[in-house]
């Protein structure tokens, strides 16, 4: 077997790098960031069906509930807690994860021990964590 040497190798090398950069652009072009979804994230209720149960959670007074579906929520559509996207939840849904997230804390809100951490998710999505 040949091996690759001199003009062959550096013609292999010249394909491949445009292999890359055709690939590279194809992604930029394609995907939207905002759009990333969690990787191995079942199929099941949209975001929009999960916002609607989370705030019927709230209304009964079900906070653990309600940050399960947030959670989901935003799995599903991350710019919903994106400040610059114009499907932003609010400055009203800030304040509500900030005093979750406190009164959780302090043991204020009787909840599941996993609320918190539904709510620290949802706070570090906001403030531009990886979530």
């Amino acid at each position: 077997m040949d091996r690759l040497t001199g003009k062959r190798l550096t013609a292999l090398g010249v394909v491949l790098i445009a292999l890359a950069a055709a690939a590279a652009v194809f992604v930029a072009v394609s995907a939207d960031p905002l759009e990333v979804r969690e990787a191995g994230l079942p199929d099941g209720p949209s975001a929009d069906e999960h916002l609607s149960r989370a705030r019927a959670a709230e209304i009964k007074g079900d906070v653990t509930e309600a940050l399960v579906h947030y959670r989901e929520a935003v799995m599903r559509r991350p710019r919903i807690v994106d400040r610059r996207s114009p499907e932003f939840l609010g400055a009203d849904f800030e304040v509500k994860v900030r005093t979750w997230i406190s009164e959780l804390r302090k043991g204020g809100i009787s909840a599941a021990p996993a609320a918190l951490r539904d709510a620290s998710f949802l706070f570090r999505r906001m403030y531009g964590g990886c979530g």
